[in-house]
């Protein structure tokens, strides 16, 4: 099998990129919401990916620090109780992390979900295995932006802006890979848009298309280092 010598980091999101989670977060959401009798227009599909700490801001800016928090909390407490099984694994991911995982790829999560349940659920569906390293959100962390995340997790991890890819769904691992150097490949499957994944360096359609992305990007990575200056 022709695989190049030299093997990028692959930095995988979790929530429409490897499991679909829309469910257990979208019904959380809308009970926290009607709860305090908060409304929005249209779907609530946007606010699957971003930090709860965003969508809190864009839903109730009228409310304190303290209160956004708390409500923060409220849908972190009712996730965890209710929401966070209520996912499943895409169809061809188990597969292509089994292969990429086989054949040396180093692969990471990097998540604006909490740590704690970005792990159950990896546990849950029996994919932790395939990881070096899971990086999810905590509240100790004073930003709760995905590029700062993967910036913690690429130095805690050693691992090289050029040699490293970040595939994810939504505009934020897109834009977090830009912030750090490293490239994106847009996850198509997910709950992104054309506009968002238009921005990405490659697109994905499926999870089987990844190892060839990852093998034909490397190449090029590999003879960027080679060629004379």
């Amino acid at each position: 099998m022709n695989v190049p010598p030299q093997l990028p980091a692959l930095i995988f999101d979790l929530d429409g990129t490897l499991t679909d989670s829309k469910p257990g977060i979208v019904a959380c959401l809308r009970k926290v919401l009607d709860a305090h009798g908060l409304t929005i227009e249209g779907s609530l599909d946007r606010f699957v990916g971003p930090p709860v700490e965003e969508w809190v801001a864009e839903l109730a800016p009228g409310l304190t620090h303290e209160m956004r928090t708390e409500l923060a909390q409220q849908y972190r407490d009712l996730y965890g109780r209710e929401g966070w099984n209520n996912n499943s694994v895409y169809a061809g991911v188990q597969p292509m992390l089994a292969t990429l995982e086989s054949e040396g790829f180093p692969l990471y999560v990097c998540t604006s979900k909490h740590h704690s349940f970005a792990v159950r659920i990896l546990d849950l569906f029996e994919l932790s295995g395939y990881f070096r390293a899971v990086y999810g959100d905590k509240a100790e962390y004073l930003s709760h932006s995905k590029a700062d995340l993967l910036a913690r997790l690429m130095g805690d991890c050693g691992l090289a802006a050029a040699t490293s890819w970040m595939i994810g769904d939504r505009s934020y691992d897109i834009q977090a890979a830009e912030a750090n150097g490293v490239g994106s490949i847009a996850a198509a499957w997910g709950y992104g848009s054309r506009q968002e994944w238009a921005k990405a360096d490659v697109i994905a359609i499926s999870p089987d298309q990844v190892r060839g992305l990852a093998i034909a990007t490397s190449r090029k990575s590999l003879l960027k280092v080679s060629s004379p200056v």
